[in-house]
């Protein structure tokens, strides 16, 4: 039973990883917690469930087509929302951020309504498999799955594509990658683009699960940024581990102590690593040459 809950708890875990990267992508480049991720998600799965459903598009079809709009979707947060207030107080970014959240439930409640929609996985029709001699579902293992891929092509997109190394320079430091000829406009757009994406992976995984409603992301958010803060802002895969294991203790306190403690374990940890390890497990504090 325990190897049963860890796994459901790696592919809760999984998803906290996937909103947990898309706030930090963002975070790390601009330094604006974005409170409306999880609706830009919820937004994007919703569009994916529209050509799936209405139009009867297939997965094949569906799929990139609803990755193109959430990284359209992020790019024109980006460019007329947040970009404009670059330079101000920080403040305003969160309020402009809080605002659009707000903003895009309702224009979602009024296209989709307020009820709840079957979202059928793309493995529904797949049966259970046993691995190492534990039941494993067949969304838990694409979740599981899907979130390794994502932390690694986003790595690397980072780490050894051009754009990816001018986003890290624009982060650090925007003047000097001025200097050096970056577009920090465009490289704090693909962060922005990047984390859409994020979040419409984990709407797409998660909606199968929890049904599709305007209400899904907002619990989801807030294990995100516990998973982020548990793992270090700093890090992706610290982020990546932060969210495994929030989603494994919470699964195993639930069986074992009490499922009503799930609700406030994402808060106390927040506070907790707050206290004991500001920049989290795997994260680095940042030093200010003065």
């Amino acid at each position: 039973m325990t190897a049963e809950l860890i796994i459901g708890g790696l592919a809760s875990g999984s998803l906290y990883a996937l909103i947990g990267i898309a706030v930090v992508l963002v975070l790390q480049a601009t330094d604006v917690p974005n409170f409306a991720q999880g609706e830009m998600a919820m937004f994007s799965t919703f569009v994916a469930y529209t050509m799936l459903n209405t139009y009867s598009l297939s997965w094949w079809i569906a799929l990139p087509a609803a990755i193109v709009f959430a990284a359209l979707q992020g790019i024109v947060v980006q460019q007329l929302i947040i970009r404009p207030l670059l330079g101000s107080p920080t403040i305003n970014a969160v309020i402009a951020t809080l605002g659009l959240n707000m903003a895009l439930h309702s224009v979602a409640g009024m296209i989709w309504g307020n009820l709840t929609n079957v979202f059928t996985s793309p493995v529904a029709d797949l049966p259970m498999f046993r691995l190492f001699g534990v039941n494993v579902s067949p969304d838990s293992a694409l979740t599981i799955l899907v979130s390794v891929a994502m932390i690694i092509v986003f790595t690397l997109i980072l780490r050894h594509t051009r754009a990816g190394i001018a986003l890290r320079a624009a982060s650090q430091d925007q003047a000097v990658a001025k200097l050096m000829g970056i577009s920090v406009s465009r490289s704090f757009a693909l962060a922005w683009a990047m984390g859409s994406v994020a979040g419409l992976v984990a709407g797409i995984l998660v909606a199968p699960i929890l049904f599709l409603d305007v209400n899904l992301m907002a619990p989801l958010l807030i294990k995100g940024f516990a998973g982020a803060v548990l793992g270090g802002l700093s890090s992706l895969p610290g982020v990546f581990v932060g969210g495994l294991l929030l989603g494994v203790v919470e699964n195993l306190l639930g069986a074992y102590v009490s499922g009503t403690f799930n609700e406030a374990l994402s808060f106390i940890l927040i506070i907790v690593v707050l206290i004991v390890a500001p920049a989290g497990i795997f994260g680095r504090v940042k030093s200010t040459k003065v």
